[in-house]
């Protein structure tokens, strides 16, 4: 299988809350890319477009951020060496192979026997680092560590936060960027483009996997459910049951922690710009508050980590904002 052609699935792209503040104009879309490779990461976290934020330690990296969305991804670091290994042997991560040319981009042919010509070879790298991993697990490195020779054949589940996307696919959707990489940048416009977002008075929230909650939540349990499913990028437990008491554990442990990034992907409609410039970050008044607040990296929402790290309690806005929802 062309590990490329398998990159075009739309069912390995999900919008997981869209929503458009009616107050400003402006629209924040939470994306979920099931099976990106971890290859490109580096491609994703070096756009300026995009920002890392503190992930919880057992599930993902942390990266130096860059600038205005928020992502989670997905790690290595905790899951054992052979299921890693057999996910990577149901779902490996093939290029779309180049032609080489001096400069950092290949020429792009079509060109089924030189495809799998390198696909084949592709495939014993794969089988001998997967010999060199376990020889690594049997002298008991940590999987952290022994991991790291199958990141290029793996592929991880990022989610990604952003009010800002233009020029991302005015860069990424170019000839210019890596075959592999455009190919998803195609795809996530397409599928942004086809959503209908959810129309937001100032106070109401974006959050993410909503959908999949239990009713009767409140908005501060709601939050607090969206944050854990963020970090985890799991929409269930084990057993295949949503708990939401282990969600608020995972929450709070991540408040405890200092892991914030989670935080950020769920964020609340303002009601007007203080100062408006042209590229965010900007300042805007909010319900309930006469001071400007700092968007950070979203125009138009006010994220819930920045609201906590502002000094505000969990619960800043959430009565008066719950009827609301």
């Amino acid at each position: 299988m062309n590990g490329c052609q398998a990159m075009t699935d739309p069912g390995d792209i999900k919008i997981k809350a869209d929503s458009r503040n009616q107050a400003t104009g402006d629209r924040m879309v939470t994306v979920l890319l099931t099976r990106f490779p971890y290859t490109l990461l580096q491609e994703l976290a070096t756009h300026r477009l995009l920002r890392q934020g503190g992930m919880v330690e057992v599930l993902g990296d942390t990266n130096p951020f860059t600038e205005v969305t928020s992502r989670s991804s997905g790690s290595s670091r905790a899951i054992p060496v052979e299921r890693v290994i057999q996910r990577i042997l149901d779902d490996p991560f093939i290029p779309q192979f180049s032609q080489h040319q001096k400069g950092m981009q290949g020429i792009e042919i079509d060109d089924p026997a030189f495809q799998q010509t390198n696909e084949t070879i592709w495939m014993s790298a794969l089988e001998q680092n997967i010999k060199l991993a376990r020889k690594l697990a049997e002298q008991g490195v940590h999987k952290q560590h022994v991991n790291d020779l199958l990141k290029p054949f793996m592929r991880i589940p990022i989610l990604i936060t952003a009010t800002e996307w233009d020029n991302f696919f005015h860069l990424r959707t170019d000839k210019p960027c890596r075959p592999e990489f455009r190919t998803w940048a195609i795809a996530i416009k397409s599928k942004i483009d086809q959503s209908i977002p959810e129309e937001l008075k100032p106070g109401e929230w974006h959050i993410p996997f909503g959908d999949q909650m239990p009713p009767g939540l409140s908005l501060s349990e709601q939050l607090q459910v969206a944050t854990a499913r963020c970090a985890r990028l799991s929409y269930a437990t084990h057993d295949g049951k949503r708990d939401v008491q282990e969600d608020v554990r995972l929450h709070n442990q991540l408040l405890q922690d200092g892991h914030m990034g989670p935080l950020e992907h769920s964020a609340m409609a303002v009601s007007e710009y203080f100062i408006a410039p042209p590229k965010i970050p900007c300042y805007a008044l909010i319900p309930g508050q006469t001071a400007p607040v700092f968007t950070r990296n979203f125009r138009g929402f006010y994220s819930y980590r920045a609201m906590i790290e502002d000094g505000s309690s969990p619960l800043y806005s959430l009565n008066s904002s719950e009827q609301n929802l």
